[in-house]
């Protein structure tokens, strides 16, 4: 932010009103059970991004649903002779899949998430990461 642009964004429809202005999308940036971060990126002409967020916390009925809903995912793969292991929390894309869908879906996700995270570090892809546990968070025990 700049200091002749003042912080301006408070809710999702400023948010949306602020990228429209500047012909950039709203995307999600983070997302867990309780609520969904919104950004949006604005190139700026040094190379930068200007970035707007907001947090929109959901309302306690559907939180404690998504909650229910959320899966821990255990991902690994080899890297330099050992095992490198990766744990997500994905909230199910569609709420209302049976739980096979729903299952098959946040391993995609979580793969999905660790390869953008993680391949330049550990050299985790979607091909070579194997799921080895897909458990509802809340029923998950570490040990």
């Amino acid at each position: 932010m700049t200091a002749d642009e003042p912080d301006s964004v408070v809710d999702r429809e400023t948010l949306k009103a602020w990228a429209r202005a500047r012909g950039v999308r709203v995307r999600v940036a983070c997302e867990d059970w309780e609520s969904i971060t919104y950004e949006a990126l604005s190139p700026q002409p040094d190379g930068t991004s200007l970035v707007q967020r907001i947090r929109c916390v959901l309302p306690e009925t559907i939180a404690r649903r998504r909650l229910r809903m959320t899966y821990v995912v255990g991902l690994c793969h080899e890297f330099d002779g050992a095992e490198c292991a990766h744990v997500r929390r994905i909230v199910p894309p569609v709420l209302s899949s049976t739980d096979e869908a729903a299952r098959r879906d946040v391993s995609l996700v979580a793969a999905a998430l660790v390869e953008a995270e993680r391949r330049t570090v550990c050299g985790a892809t979607a091909d070579n990461l194997r799921v080895y546990i897909v458990e509802r968070a809340d029923r998950w025990r570490p040990f």
